[in-house]
């Protein structure tokens, strides 16, 4: 019998197997690293700007709404790591 070479192959059952559909067990933890990595790298990067939007200008004008976003994504990531959506090992 010959081998299929393209990417839904025959299984023994008789029905098709893709590769798309054994990647969907992983999508839940794909979304949970994706939450916890996003809210931490926001969080960063409010504080960064609030805090070069203050050394650039030498006013808080705007810094108070960077910074209140900033704590919320930190609250969220802190939650995400407590929750364990961050990778397993470093």
């Amino acid at each position: 019998m010959r081998r299929s070479s393209s990417a839904f192959a025959r299984s023994s059952g008789g029905f098709i197997s893709s590769p798309l559909l054994r990647r969907t067990t992983s999508s839940n933890a794909r979304l949970r690293k994706f939450l916890w990595l996003s809210s931490g790298l926001f969080s960063a990067a409010s504080f960064t700007n609030s805090a070069v939007g203050y050394l650039a200008f030498g006013t808080a004008d705007g810094a108070a709404t960077n910074f209140l976003a900033a704590v919320v994504s930190a609250c969220l990531f802190g939650v995400a790591s407590l929750l364990h959506f961050g990778p397993d090992e470093a």
